[in-house]
C-alpha cells in the first residue's frame, strides 16, 4: 500500500521512489550487535536528503508513511521523542527505527524463573523528524537520517516486524463472531490465511490475533463482569419492552442471584407454562455458579426456555428466590406440574412457593439413585418397569411388593424413603406434557459446553444461552411451515378422521395420534373421548394444535439487537466485496483502479459519516461486585506412582514387542 507518496517533496522534482533498493544484509544475530562504526545504508544513493521537505497533512500520515519506508528497507519502525508547544500541542515527532536506544537491566538475574526475553535494541541511530508548519496545519520532515548499526531483514521476514503486525478492526470483527460459534482461536487464524492467500499476506500472527481478542473482552468487563452484564440487560430493555431482569446482591456487595426472560419467553409461557422442568448441574463458568435453566415444551414437542437464573448455591432460600421471581415474571400464573431431580431443597422451595403444583422426580435420577443405593442391575431393571408401565394403583402395589421381596429390599432406607408416588400408576390424570426427567436441560446443558470449551465469564455464558435460544426457535419456525405447508401421510382407513386430526395438530402431535390410533380399536378411541374431562379437552384441543399460539401477548419481541444488525450488514458488504475483489484481482490496471476508489471511498466515508473503530465506553452506574472466581484444583501426585503396565505381544504374552514386531 506503499508504493506510492503520499505527497510529492517540493524541493526534488518528480516522486521519492522507494522501489528497486539495494539491501544491505549480513547474517550475525541483529540482537547481539554492539555499536561499532560500521553502518548498513538502507539504499544505494543517499535519500536521507530527499525525505527531508516531504509535506503531509497530518502527523498520523508521515507516520503510516515512515512505516511503509521502514517495510521496504527492512526495519522496523516505532514513535520516538514528542515536543509540545507552550499550549500542550504536538510541535514535533521523532520516528526512529525500533533497535534505537538500549534495554536498561531491572531485573533479578539470579534466581529468576522466567526466561528473559531477547535484545532487540542495538543503539541506531536511523530515524527521521517532522514537525509542523506554521500554515496550513500540515507537516513536513525536517531531518532525516538513514544508516543502521545493525542488519537488515530479507523481505520474507518482514512481516515479522512489530510495525508491520497489526489486526484490523474488519478482522476483530469476523474472528469474533467465529469464536462466538466455537471455532478455536487457531482455525480462526487459518480461516484468515486462507482468505488473503497465505500467512505473509495476513498482516499479524497467531499471538497478535489471540491477544486483540483478549484486549476487545477485557475492555467489555473493564468495569466487571456483573456491570457489564447490567449495561448488556439495559440494552436489551431497551430493544424489547417486555425483557424481564432482576438480581439480588450480597451484603458485601457481590452477585447473589440472578434471573432474566425476554418477551417472548414470556409470552411461550402463557401458551405452554403447564409443565415446566430445572436442573443445576451446569457449572461451566469462572464462579462455579450454578446456572438454572427453567425449560418447558411447545405444540411441536420441542424444548423451549422461559427463563435463566444464575444462583449463588443450591439451597432451598435460593431456589425460592428464583421460583418467586420466575412467578413475577410470568404474571402471576403458576404451573401445573413441575419435574425436578431428587433435590431436597427443590422440593421445600416448590411447596413453599408453588404449594399447589404436582411435582415429579425425573425418572432417569431414579434409575441411577437405584443402581447406586441397591447396586443390583436385575432390580434397576425391574424398578423401572414398575416405574413406567401404565397399571393401576392396584397392580402396581402387588408388582412392587413382589420385587422388594424378590431381592429383598424391604427394610433398605432408601426403598423406604422414596413412597410410591414416583410411579406411573400414582400420576395418572395429572399432566406431564410428556416430561418425565430433566434430559430437556440435560442437552441445552451439553450444548453450552459446546459453545463454551473453557471458563468464561457471565457475559460469555449470557450470550451463549441467547444463541441456543435463537437455535431452539428456528428450530419452532420450521416445525411451523412443516405443519402449515405440508400434509401428513395417511396409513390407516379411516381418513375422515386423519384428514381432520391433521388439518388441527402440529406435525409431531398428529404423529403421536397416529401411534395411538394403530393400536388401539375405534371403538376404544371413542370411550376414551367421552371419559375425558374439560382439563383434558382443553389440551387435547388447544396446546397441540397448531392455533396454540394464537392467544400469545402482544409484546412479542421482534427487534433485532444492534450488534446482530452490524454483523448482518457487514455480511452482506462482505458477500458484494469478495465479488468485486476477484473481478479486479485479474489483471493490474483492474486492481491499481479498485484499490484508489476503495481507498477514496473509505476516506469519503469517514469524513462524512465520522465512522472510525473506536468504541463508546457506556458510563456504568452500577456497583455490583463480581463474585469470587472459583480456584481450580490441582492434581495430586501420588506419592507411590503405581509402575506402567508392561506390554506384552498377543501371540505369546512375551515382552519387549506386540503382534507386528512378533518374531
Amino acid at each position: 500500500m506503499f508504493n506510492e507518496p503520499l505527497l510529492t517533496s517540493p524541493s526534488t522534482p518528480g516522486q521519492l521512489n522507494l522501489h528497486n533498493k539495494i539491501f544491505a544484509m549480513d547474517h550475525t544475530d541483529a540482537d547481539n550487535v554492539k555499536p561499532t562504526e560500521e553502518c548498513y545504508e538502507v539504499h544505494n544513493v543517499d535519500e536521507s536528503n530527499r525525505l527531508v521537505g516531504q509535506l503531509f497533512c497530518s502527523c498520523d500520515q508521515a507516520w503510516y508513511f515512515y512505516k511503509g519506508f521502514a517495510q521496504e528497507h527492512g526495519f522496523s519502525a516505532r514513535k520516538g521523542t514528542t515536543r509540545l508547544d507552550m499550549e500542550g500541542n504536538v510541535k514535533t515527532q521523532e520516528f526512529c527505527c525500533s533497535k534505537e536506544g538500549f534495554r536498561v537491566s531491572k531485573v533479578n538475574t539470579v534466581d529468576r524463573q522466567r526466561a528473559h526475553t531477547p535484545v532487540t535494541r542495538t543503539g541506531c541511530k536511523a530515524r527521521v523528524v517532522v514537525t509542523t508548519t506554521n500554515t496550513n496545519d500540515q507537516w513536513v520532515i525536517s531531518k532525516s537520517y538513514q544508516e543502521h548499526n545493525h542488519a537488515l531483514c530479507t523481505p520474507a521476514m518482514t512481516p515479522f516486524m512489530c510495525s508491520n503486525r497489526a489486526v484490523s478492526k474488519a478482522d476483530i470483527d469476523e474472528a469474533t463472531t467465529l469464536k462466538e460459534v466455537g471455532v478455536g482461536t487457531s482455525q480462526v487464524m487459518n480461516y484468515l490465511t486462507q482468505q488473503v492467500g497465505g500467512y505473509h499476506n495476513v498482516g499479524f500472527t497467531h499471538k497478535d490475533l489471540y491477544n486483540a481478542l483478549q484486549s476487545g473482552k477485557a475492555k467489555e468487563i473493564v468495569d466487571g463482569d456483573m456491570n457489564a452484564l447490567i449495561v448488556y440487560f439495559d440494552y436489551k430493555k431497551h430493544d424489547d419492552p417486555g425483557f424481564f431482569m432482576i438480581y439480588s446482591v450480597d451484603e458485601s456487595g457481590p452477585l447473589h442471584n440472578l434471573i432474566w426472560s425476554d418477551s417472548t419467553s414470556r409470552s411461550d409461557y402463557t401458551c405452554f407454562g403447564d409443565v415446566i422442568t430445572f436442573d443445576t448441574t451446569y457449572k461451566d463458568n469462572l464462579y462455579g455458579r450454578p446456572i438454572m435453566p427453567v425449560v418447558g415444551v411447545n405444540h411441536h414437542h420441542n424444548t423451549i426456555v422461559f427463563a435463566t437464573a444464575i444462583i449463588a448455591d443450591e439451597t432451598s432460600q435460593s431456589f425460592e428466590w428464583v421460583l418467586q421471581n420466575f412467578l413475577e415474571a410470568m404474571m402471576s400464573k403458576s404451573p401445573i406440574s413441575v419435574v425436578i431431580d431428587r433435590d431436597r431443597a427443590m422440593k421445600r422451595a416448590i411447596k413453599y412457593v408453588i404449594p399447589y403444583t404436582k411435582h415429579i422426580l425425573c425418572s432417569w435420577h431414579l434409575s441411577h439413585n437405584a443402581q447406586t443405593n441397591i447396586g443390583d442391575p436385575k432390580f434397576t431393571t425391574s424398578f423401572s418397569k414398575c416405574m413406567a408401565s401404565w397399571w393401576t394403583t392396584e397392580e402396581f402395589d402387588i408388582q412392587w411388593l413382589s420385587v422388594v421381596s424378590e431381592f429383598n429390599v424391604e427394610k433398605h432406607p432408601w426403598v423406604i424413603e422414596k413412597g410410591n408416588t414416583w410411579a406411573q400408576a400414582y400420576l395418572t390424570g395429572h399432566f406431564f406434557a410428556n416430561i418425565r426427567s430433566t434430559q430437556r436441560c440435560e442437552s441445552m446443558n451439553a450444548s453450552l459446553a459446546i459453545a463454551l470449551k473453557h471458563k468464561k465469564t457471565y457475559l460469555d455464558v449470557v450470550r451463549a444461552i441467547e444463541d441456543e435460544i435463537s437455535r431452539m426457535r428456528m428450530n419452532e419456525l420450521k416445525a411451523d411451515y412443516l405443519s402449515y405447508h405440508t400434509k401428513p401421510f395417511q396409513i390407516i382407513k379411516l381418513v375422515d378422521l386423519e384428514s381432520h386430526v391433521a388439518a388441527i395438530f402440529t406435525r409431531e402431535s398428529f404423529r403421536t395420534f397416529q401411534d395411538e390410533l394403530l393400536r388401539e380399536t375405534l371403538y376404544q378411541i371413542e370411550a376414551e373421548i367421552q371419559s375425558l374431562s374439560d382439563e383434558c379437552q382443553h389440551y387435547i384441543l388447544s396446546k397441540w394444535t397448531n392455533d396454540a399460539k394464537a392467544s400469545a401477548p402482544s409484546y412479542v419481541d421482534l427487534n433485532v439487537s444492534p450488534e446482530v444488525m452490524q454483523m448482518s450488514r457487514f455480511a452482506a458488504l462482505r458477500l458484494t466485496s469478495s465479488r468485486l475483489c476477484y473481478i479486479t484481482s485479474k489483471t493490474d490496471e483492474s486492481f491499481k483502479t479498485a484499490r484508489d476508489e476503495m481507498k477514496r471511498l473509505i476516506e469519503e466515508l469517514e469524513n462524512l459519516f465520522g465512522l472510525n473503530d473506536s468504541v463508546n465506553q457506556s458510563i456504568v452506574v452500577n456497583n455490583v461486585r463480581d463474585p469470587q472466581r472459583k480456584q481450580r484444583k490441582r492434581k495430586e501426585v501420588p506419592k507411590n506412582k503405581v509402575e506402567k503396565k508392561i506390554r506384552r505381544c498377543g501371540y505369546y504374552n512375551g515382552e519387549g514387542h506386540n503382534k507386528l514386531t512378533c518374531p
